[in-house]
């Protein structure tokens, strides 16, 4: 899914993509602060958002093909 959907990267893009209505998924990173979490889980509530859990910051950096971890991905309506 990561490979082959338009995404956006970043608690701040997620966070816009979900308030915009821009986002049909996110991908939340189990190991993130817990203060993206809350804000992450709390947005996707609201927007009617899944949220996804990752494994860990550096898998979902590695997965999204960036060369820094990554707490938060979206995934944007086809």
């Amino acid at each position: 899914m990561l490979n082959n959907s338009s995404k956006v990267v970043g608690t701040k893009q997620v966070l816009r993509g979900m308030a915009s209505d821009e986002l049909r998924c996110v991908i939340l990173s189990e190991d993130a602060e817990d203060f993206i979490k809350t804000k992450v889980k709390t947005q996707a509530e609201k927007s009617g958002v899944e949220v996804i859990v990752a494994p860990s910051m550096a898998w979902l950096g590695k997965e999204c093909n960036i060369a820094v971890n990554a707490a938060t991905v979206g995934i944007i309506k086809d």
